[in-house]
């Protein structure tokens, strides 16, 4: 690979005036000059040492993608559809703009707070952390952080978020299971966090319920186990004779796709002998044998959002309004039966 000076002597330029246009600083460059060089850039096939680049900017273009997140049992993160799906939408929005990514996955408040401030980063998107860790990241994190997915309960903290009605989405399947004769139901969770998205879907469960004259008690808030045997043996006590309920809620495909398969080994029918609900619409859902009935939401877009607002607030632009929420709704499919 040529040299900088190499590549000013092919140019007829100096060696800054390369050095300048390789890391945009090509204010005082003119544009016949700007295009020669990149173009003898691009046939030599020029890469940057990007430890240099990074030092000779302000902005590192290298943007921290944190999974606040406790894998499951011999898992990985991204063994799971959603985590795969919108992290792969993000990294391919940050190439096209320009930025690279660094992954970290974690379920550690403080560890959060150490990776963005030992590396430096042009800006955060982070998944899932909880509510009591927002004010922290606002105070103590200067690069520019969007949240995809977490809630500040208080209201208290102006922060930038991308969501999904995660409460009218929990509306929307009870308000289903209702219509097909179901009351008896419980809610599965990936964790036991009460501020975050999986609480909100549960509260929307209790919103139809409520406008109905029932209700749904607390300990219907299950939060699953990180170990798949566990899960098995309570996915087993939910379709037993000994259990009242009738639907299950998964906060995830995954989950939902999970108990199905789980039935289906176990000679257990769904739907005669216990309904399904999933949230997600991912490709479990759809390939599954019966086709899963979840709430559809846009993975693609939220990571396609993050990224744009993360740019924005980086290159020091307004972004309004600050927190963007998209729209769920209910995919009907083959796992719900009429009562």
């Amino acid at each position: 690979m040529l040299t900088i000076k190499e590549i000013s002597k092919r140019a007829g330029v100096s060696p800054t005036t390369v050095s300048n246009v390789i890391h945009g600083r090509t204010g005082k460059v003119s544009p016949a000059i700007r295009d020669k060089v990149k173009k003898i850039l691009k046939e030599v096939n020029y890469a940057p040492n990007m430890a240099a680049t990074i030092l000779a900017h302000e902005n590192s273009r290298i943007v921290g993608v944190i999974f606040f997140s406790e894998p499951r049992r011999n898992e990985t993160q991204f063994e799971d559809p959603f985590s795969f799906t919108i992290l792969g939408n993000i990294e391919w929005e940050l190439r096209q703009m320009g930025y690279f990514m660094m992954v970290h996955t974690t379920s550690d408040q403080n560890e959060v707070l150490r990776f963005v401030q030992s590396w430096k980063l042009a800006g955060v998107i982070i998944l899932w952390v909880p509510s009591e860790i927002i004010p922290r990241i606002s105070d103590q994190v200067s690069c520019p952080v969007v949240h995809i997915d977490s809630y500040d309960i208080e209201g208290d903290v102006h922060y930038y978020r991308v969501g999904i009605e995660d409460r009218i989405g929990g509306y929307q399947i009870a308000e289903y299971l209702q219509s097909m004769g179901h009351r008896q139901m419980v809610f599965l969770s990936n964790g036991p966090d009460k501020t975050g998205s999986d609480y909100m879907r549960f509260l929307g469960l209790r919103d139809a319920l409520e406008e109905q004259g029932s209700t749904l008690a607390e300990e219907n808030f299950l939060p699953l186990s990180r170990i798949q045997e566990e899960r098995f043996v309570l996915y087993e006590h939910l379709a037993s004779p000994a259990s009242p309920c009738t639907a299950v809620v998964c906060s995830a495909d995954y989950y939902a796709s999970e108990a199905v398969s789980h039935y289906k080994r176990l000679g257990i029918r769904v739907p005669d002998d216990i309904s399904i609900i999933g949230f997600d619409d991912n490709i479990f859902s759809r390939i599954l044998t019966p086709a899963i009935t979840t709430v559809h939401q846009d993975t693609g877009e939220r990571g396609r959002l993050a990224v744009d607002i993360l740019i924005k607030l980086i290159e020091g632009e307004e972004v309004d309004p600050p927190q963007v929420t998209l729209p769920v709704h209910l995919q009907i499919r083959d796992s719900v039966r009429r009562l």
